[in-house]
């Protein structure tokens, strides 16, 4: 009884514990001074830098190799997606027609892009590109939990105007990670509950 207690505890903390060490790290760079000028490049490295370290077991190469290439994902990630978006944006605005010829419009435009990266692009890319660096299973789980945490990212974006924007990109890692750490322990969740039932 008490083993199987204390295993479901080291699964929890598993999952959970990456979350609340990113979204420390990502208002720490945020708030303090020290980071002020390079706060996203700390932010948007130490993403790749948790999720690889809380799941070594789970790493398709060496410890260097993953931890590299999951901060170089990272960014390409983030890059990749606004450079799309901005492709997207830039063909939009050629239209020869009235549809983008004043400035709701254009903002409208521009706020759609901006949902579209943050929301919908950016997580995708990044759940796909994980694949190629952790032992991840793209079955029904996996769709529903990426569907579930882009409605999440979606539902953020939104009601940005309630939230402040260091919390909002801490609330993005959050998401992410936590999306990512039950990906990653889906099979060891999926046990768990089977023995509960």
């Amino acid at each position: 009884m008490r083993a199987s207690i204390m295993n479901k505890s080291v699964l929890i903390s598993k999952v959970i514990l990456p979350v609340l060490v990113c979204f420390t790290l990502v208002l720490l760079f945020q708030k303090l001074e020290i980071f002020k000028y390079n706060s996203l490049y700390f932010t948007i490295s130490s993403f790749g830098v948790v999720i690889t370290l809380f799941n070594l077991k789970k790493i398709r190469y060496s410890i260097i190799i993953n931890l590299i290439s999951s901060v170089s994902l990272s960014f390409i990630v983030l890059f990749l997606s606004l450079f799309i978006v901005g492709v997207i944006i830039y063909f939009i605005e050629k239209i020869p027609t009235d549809f983008n010829s004043n400035y709701i419009n254009s903002m409208v435009i521009k706020e759609s892009s901006n949902i579209i990266s943050i929301a919908i692009l950016s997580p995708l890319l990044m759940f796909y590109s994980y694949k190629l660096l952790f032992k991840v299973k793209t079955n029904r789980y996996f769709k529903i939990t990426a569907t579930i945490s882009i409605l999440i990212l979606l539902t953020l974006r939104l009601t940005k105007s309630m939230i402040e924007e260091t919390y909002l990109f801490a609330f993005w890692q959050t998401t992410m990670v936590l999306a990512l750490q039950l990906i990653l322990y889906q099979e060891e969740l999926k046990t768990l509950l089977r023995k509960k039932s």
